[in-house]
């Protein structure tokens, strides 16, 4: 079965659809791990505000007693850039990625629910994480990261003739 939720395109394409992160001009893109995230944010030159897709994924294969099943734990960053030791600006930025955050689940649940768009057929969309990064851990940043889990059906049959012995 092919992977049905193409996390990567969706979640860029939400963020080059949304109002306020196009008004605020959020740059959406890729990063591979938080560790990755220090990298992409060079571009602070260039963009203030970042929306970033991890294309990298946690993954679990579990039997729900009838079948299998792989899970796959996306994760987005939704960051913001404020003055230097400003923290009134601090937490009016953070406090814009937090209406980021609130507009892309309800984005979600709409397109699953609403539009009963197929590839989000298996998205667990009731208990989503989030956490917001500390005070200090990104200098002149601020925002949070959220956690989408998918768990979609997969067909682990043995097959002989993918062996040779």
């Amino acid at each position: 079965m092919k992977d049905l939720f193409p996390a990567l395109d969706y979640f860029t394409q939400l963020a080059a659809d949304n109002r306020l992160a196009s008004e605020q001009d959020f740059y959406p893109c890729l990063c591979s791990g938080p560790d990755s995230i220090d990298g992409v944010m060079q571009g602070f030159k260039k963009h203030r505000n970042f929306i970033m897709v991890d294309d990298t994924t946690s993954q679990q294969t579990f039997s729900n007693g009838v079948g299998f099943f792989r899970r796959d734990v996306y994760t987005v960053f939704i960051l913001a850039g404020y003055r230097a030791d400003d923290m009134t600006d601090r937490e009016a930025k953070l406090n814009m990625c937090r209406t980021l955050f609130r507009q892309f689940h309800s984005r979600l649940l709409h397109d699953r629910d609403e539009l009963g768009d197929e590839r989000l057929t298996f998205l667990d969309l009731h208990n989503v994480y989030s956490n917001e990064l500390p005070r200090y851990s990104y200098n002149g940043v601020t925002g949070l990261y959220f956690m989408i889990r998918n768990e979609q059906p997969i067909d682990i049959s043995y097959d002989r003739a993918e062996w040779v012995k």
